[in-house]
């Protein structure tokens, strides 16, 4: 029998070990989006790899993980079993075990595979988060998201050290992190509450009956989407606008993990905002006053610079777990569904957008590039911001 990690009614406790488990699964399962950066220059004179080819590997694990949410949603929405949050962990356990891998196709393969995992996890702890956190839901979901974003981090931390001090040969230990936390979560994970969709019903069906929800989950989507791409373009090209305006390859990776450290923290108390104030709100707001914010950082230098930058990473983030939360609070039978939907299958999209700008940066200057695609990007998302539904906030 599988028991809850905490014995509070629902709805109506915030269980603060139940998200601390969360956020501990979630530092696993993401700490594998971190694990292969650092090691893919090895990689390259390894197995001998062009860099589109070492690209290729890198974006084929966020490449799985995103086109499977939807499915592992849709999935979870019937099946209703919190251990599959266990998956996560352990699939993207299985990165570290590249560097037994002899030919480039079985990477590809094994990396897609494990990508799957994470797939099978965000949508169903996401529908955890909001479910543990009582009346407190936009904080639980914001405190799960932050968790992600730190697993990032010490995957890649993990990594360098694993790489830097043993060689390519000791990455396998860091598979030890995803199944000492993932295994636990087969026997502790607790339940997902149970709502009134048939489990028999089929995918056409489960369309169907989202019809009417589809105008407010579009725009939801549409303005996630837009700021999703703004923070993917200073995450990943903020280090060499920094350094092509004549800063030092250290400021440039100083400006990033300020912007990451005041985005979780911004993240967090967002969605304690988006409990008192409505979800709505953080969402408008994160775009309203986050671009403007990050605008005047392209016009100010040193140490201005690097404080509008901060006060934009919190700005922006904030709604980011709300926004979740919100798309739940409006699909309540298909909370894995539109929780994969605002997570995976948005922060693939800007993914992508982000490649693109990258692109034009090839061709005009990323100095001139990077501000415009992130004003107009931020434009559009306000715009339709004010289109988004009306919360019922009894």
């Amino acid at each position: 029998m599988t028991t809850t990690l905490d014995d509070a009614p629902e709805n109506t406790k915030f269980q603060k070990r139940g998200i601390f488990s969360l956020v501990i699964a979630h530092i696993a399962n993401d700490s594998y989006f971190g694990f292969l950066p650092p090691i893919l220059p090895l990689l390259v004179v390894e197995m001998d790899l062009s860099l589109s080819m070492a690209g290729l590997l890198a974006s084929m694990f966020a490449f799985s993980g995103a086109i499977g949410q939807p499915l592992f949603g849709y999935f979870a929405d019937r099946v209703r079993k919190g251990w599959l949050i266990a998956l996560g962990p352990i699939g993207g356990a299985f990165v570290t075990l590249l560097v037994y891998i002899p030919n480039y196709s079985s990477m590809l393969l094994l990396i897609f595979l494990a990508g799957g995992g994470s797939a099978c996890f965000h949508p169903v702890a996401s529908v955890i988060a909001a479910q543990i956190s009582g009346k407190r839901k936009g904080l639980g979901v914001s405190v799960y998201v932050a968790g992600g974003r730190l697993g990032v981090g010490i995957g890649a931390a993990i990594s360098t050290f694993l790489v830097t001090t043993w060689g390519l040969d000791a990455i396998p230990i860091g598979g030890l992190l995803g199944l000492v936390i993932g295994i636990p979560f087969f026997f502790i994970a607790p339940k997902i509450e149970k709502t009134s969709l048939p489990l028999t019903v089929n995918f056409q069906e489960t369309l169907s009956s989202l019809s009417d929800l589809v105008r407010p989950l579009l725009i939801m989507w549409l303005v996630n989407l837009c700021r999703t791409t703004v923070t993917m373009l200073v995450s990943t090209y903020m280090p060499l606008y920094v350094v092509s305006a004549g800063g030092s390859v250290g400021a440039g990776g100083r400006s990033i993990t300020l912007f990451l450290f005041a985005a979780a923290i911004g993240g967090i108390y967002g969605g304690h905002l988006s409990d008192r104030l409505g979800r709505r709100l953080v969402m408008i707001g994160g775009l309203l006053f986050g671009i403007p914010v990050l605008g005047v950082t392209f016009m100010v230098s040193e140490p201005l610079q690097t404080i509008f930058l901060m006060l934009a990473g919190a700005i922006l983030y904030s709604p980011m777990g709300a926004s979740v939360t919100y798309a739940q609070e409006v699909a309540p039978e298909h909370k894995a569904l539109v929780s994969a939907m605002m997570l995976g299958v948005v922060w693939f999209l800007g993914s992508l957008i982000a490649i693109s700008v990258g692109a034009l940066g090839d061709v005009w200057s990323i100095l001139t590039v990077m501000p415009v695609a992130i004003v107009a990007t931020g434009s559009i998302g306000v715009v339709l911001s004010f289109g988004l539904p009306k919360e019922n906030r009894a």
